[in-house]
């Protein structure tokens, strides 16, 4: 399956793309994973989005990067989402990859702070992000504050 990957601005979106990544959004986090929390965040607008579409236009992956004193004091990532059939084959390890890189390019950053679904801590820590907080709930879903610093992972 051939994959475009686009990096975009909120303000870049048609009014229908908006409604695409939302509904999309709102599938996994809040019905697949049986969430209900407030999807839309007022953080859309400040953030550099990731989507990746397969070759018949679907959107099939997706992430968002923000930058620092957005959400946290250092630049973070996360709405990490791979559509059912694309789990699996490695995309999440590339969107993972190309979040750091944006953060790094885009805001020049050298610690980068997410929220992590807190089954997905060893997956994280392959990247180098080491768990900073305690376990919390976050709409029903247990997550943790991870932390990836570039001096540490350049070790």
């Amino acid at each position: 399956m051939t994959l475009t990957w686009t990096w975009r601005k909120f303000s870049d979106f048609s009014g229908a793309e908006i409604h695409e990544m939302s509904a999309t959004r709102q599938r996994i986090f809040v019905v697949e994973q049986a969430s209900p929390y407030q999807d839309a965040d007022d953080l859309d607008q400040l953030a550099l989005h990731l989507v990746i579409r397969a070759s018949d236009g679907q959107l099939v992956a997706y992430a968002r990067v923000l930058p620092p004193g957005a959400h946290y004091a250092e630049s973070t990532f996360g709405r990490v989402l791979v559509m059912p059939q694309l789990r699996g084959t490695g995309i999440g390890h590339e969107i993972v990859r190309q979040c750091l890189e944006k953060c790094a390019s885009a805001y020049g950053a050298k610690r980068v702070r997410i929220s992590a679904q807190r089954y997905l801590i060893n997956f994280y820590v392959s990247f180098g992000f080491e768990p900073v907080s305690p376990p919390f709930d976050d709409g029903g879903v247990e997550h943790i504050e991870m932390l990836w610093v570039e001096a540490r992972r350049a070790q």
